[in-house]
């Protein structure tokens, strides 16, 4: 007996379609396909009427389109719209809905037609000294960076529905979010490992860009503050010891580098309290490079996570509750970010 491909087919309880690794039990009598859980939660089949008049269970049939309407089975890379089945460019967005490689009805050998007609001679155009190739038949870009927004990016999330919250960049995110969902790997971000917590919240990852950047503001002051109340105080101190004269900066004798030498040998403490704000430094880009491995991932998952609340609010119709509204950059807070960078590096250092 040949197995029946339910997949598509929708749970007659639930109404959630069928997918290729899901547990399907079906009616012994009638033949009606069910999750094995909704199954056992009804305790018996939905379908009484059949087994009354001995029929079987049978999918239901797809609906018919009118004479006159067009399947639109064509989905938008770009957008998600779906558009007439002889369309080739979204009816919505304007995206190209060729596939790379793929050749327009009356193509020969993958070479554009030319759109203005043969009279006018090879390549001719309306527009002097320019040849304008057919739209969407040469350097088309593809928003999505190959990746198909129906495929499926985490449960109940789809890789569409993520380049409506990612929007800036798609091209570079989607093909990373399918690299390390196949693969289970980091992918390394410079973004994120240069500007770290202002990258985290120019992406509105306002809980972790916040910890990132309080974390990296106490280490900087740390590193200000050892070297200007613990380091240099130990450099003057050594100098002093050592006789060097402190007008003419530290360009010491080889016999002073011996007495220098000598008194961080009998106190170590010495060494480390000069080698404190290079530790402070060490200590910054390891966060830094933290940041740089695991950004893309974390980037991911707060993807994810917006999805799947504002598909759980079910509320389209508040403005602030939706993938445009939750999605994006933050613009103003990475102007914000600058500033504060370039007060921090140029103003502190003189007030202390």
């Amino acid at each position: 007996m040949a197995m029946i491909d339910f997949t598509g087919v929708k749970c007659p309880v639930c109404g959630v379609a069928f997918r290729e690794d899901d547990d399907i039990v079906v009616c012994p009598q009638c033949g009606a396909p069910y999750h094995r859980a909704c199954y056992q939660k009804e305790g018996q089949c939905v379908f009484p009427d059949l087994h009354a008049s001995g029929k079987d269970w049978a999918p239901p049939a797809p609906p018919k389109p009118p004479a006159s309407a067009e399947i639109k089975d064509r989905e938008c890379p770009a957008c998600g719209h779906l558009n007439g089945h002889s369309a080739l460019f979204c009816n919505n967005c304007g995206a190209s809905l060729l596939s790379p490689g793929q050749v327009r009805p009356g193509q020969v050998g993958g070479a554009p037609p030319n759109p203005y007609g043969a009279a006018r001679g090879a390549g001719a155009s309306p527009y002097p000294g320019q040849q304008r190739p057919y739209p969407g038949t040469a350097f088309v870009f593809d928003p999505m960076g190959g990746v198909s927004p129906a495929d499926v990016l985490d449960e109940g999330v789809s890789y569409g529905d993520a380049s409506k919250l990612v929007k800036q960049n798609t091209a570079y995110y989607m093909p990373v979010f399918r690299y390390m969902k196949q693969t289970g790997r980091n992918k390394f971000s410079f973004s994120a490992f240069l500007f770290s917590g202002a990258w985290m919240l120019y992406r509105k990852q306002y809980k972790y860009g916040a910890i990132v950047t309080a974390l990296m503001l106490v280490i900087y002051l740390l590193y200000l503050a050892a070297s200007v109340f613990v380091a240099s105080p130990t450099l003057i101190y050594l100098m002093e010891q050592a006789g060097m004269d402190l007008t003419k900066g530290f360009s010491p004798t080889s016999e002073q580098m011996i007495i220098i030498s000598q008194l961080m040998t009998e106190d170590p403490s010495l060494y480390l309290k000069i080698c404190l704000p290079m530790l402070c430094l060490l200590l910054l880009l390891a966060l830094m490079i933290f940041v740089g491995v695991r950004g893309n991932k974390m980037y991911m998952n707060h993807c994810v996570r917006m999805v799947r609340q504002v598909k759980a609010a079910n509320l389209s119709d508040e403005p602030n509750m939706t993938l445009d509204a939750k999605g994006g950059v933050n613009t103003s807070i990475a102007i914000c970010m600058f500033v504060c960078y370039f007060l921090l590096v140029n103003v502190v250092p003189l007030l202390l």
